[in-house]
């Protein structure tokens, strides 16, 4: 594995530095050079690679702080014609748009450096990163070049970020979020109930286990079909049947004086029949007079009394039955 000494800024380095704050200008990064060269005699004199043999445009810049600037360069060999030692690695840089593009930084790793084979011997992608020092620079930037090709680290780094496709993320949220509603309104009957409504919906019936899902979906279609009922009073109970039985209402109870006033428990639409029935008095059903009277959609009068003698009229109760629509 290769192994480079830092970067050293070379003194037409320190000189554009210079010129890009005098000019109130950007110290721009053009690009990466890689050579096979030897060291130089004096770095911070050198204005150009011992021996050149490849350019890297620049995909990567940050500015790590402290006065330092990292490059990155993606280094291929499909157009080698001969492979070498990439001992020399130099950074390119100008001041503006316009400048004079020169030396700005230089390293050389000797022997410890790797063999780039021609273009015969295709290699993966090797990323080159050089950070310099860009010490008292205003602006500082690089040229950048989305040549479609990314590393393996580049597509590590991205993944582990978690920034990555952030407005994509936001996209997907915001249409979901229009996918789904949190109101019970017919409008929004297309969109999917989120999970506060389904709760709020849920939250009139007490659900432990599988027959109380059971139990809450009968009472739910019967309710829809317009079924309900109420015995919990046996002196006046009342069950409609719903749509599926024409709206079929029976209801019952009890009454206690010679002439009863009885209330309906709920409102007939029209009364087919009131009955009465068995008697609380052991008094014979042939010698019994009993009978509705004055029978409207809400109320009616059940007048009862005896042919015998022996059992006076106010003793006879009994039960009735109604039954209508």
């Amino acid at each position: 594995m290769a192994k480079y000494p830092a970067v050293i800024t070379t003194m037409a380095g320190t000189n554009i530095i210079a010129e890009a704050n005098a000019s109130k200008q950007a110290l721009i990064f053009t690009k990466i050079v890689i050579g096979a060269g030897d060291m130089p005699a004096s770095i911070p004199r050198a204005t150009a690679l011992t021996d050149k043999r490849l350019e890297l445009a620049i995909t990567k810049s940050v500015k790590t702080g402290d006065g330092q600037f990292m490059v990155q360069g993606l280094l291929s060999n499909k157009n080698l014609e001969a492979g070498f030692y990439a001992r020399e690695i130099g950074l390119m840089a100008k001041a503006g748009e316009n400048g004079q593009e020169v030396l700005f930084s230089y390293t050389n790793g000797g022997n410890y450096v790797d063999y780039i084979p021609d273009k015969n011997t295709p290699m993966d992608s090797y990323t080159f990163t050089i950070t310099t020092v860009v010490g008292n620079a205003e602006k500082v930037q690089a040229i950048i070049s989305d040549n479609g090709v990314a590393s393996v680290h580049d597509l590590e780094a991205h993944n582990s970020d978690e920034q990555a496709h952030g407005n994509l993320f936001s996209s997907i949220i915001n249409k979901v979020k229009n996918m789904i509603t949190s109101t019970d309104d017919d409008d929004k009957q297309d969109k999917a109930p989120s999970l506060s409504l389904v709760k709020s919906l849920l939250s009139k019936f007490t659900i432990k286990n599988s027959k109380d899902v059971v139990k809450a979906i009968i009472a739910e279609t019967l309710a829809s079909a317009g079924v309900r009922y109420d015995f919990s009073n046996t002196s006046a109970w009342y069950i409609c049947l719903g749509v599926l039985f024409g709206g079929l209402i029976i209801q019952g109870g009890k009454f206690v004086p010679e002439i009863a006033s009885i209330t309906f428990p709920i409102r007939f639409n029209e009364v087919l029949a009131v009955l009465p029935m068995m008697l609380d008095e052991p008094t014979p059903w042939h010698e019994m007079m009993i009978r509705p009277k004055a029978i409207t959609a809400s109320t009616f009068k059940m007048v009862s009394g005896s042919n015998n003698t022996n059992y006076p009229k106010s003793r006879n109760n009994g039960c009735w039955v109604a039954v209508g629509i």
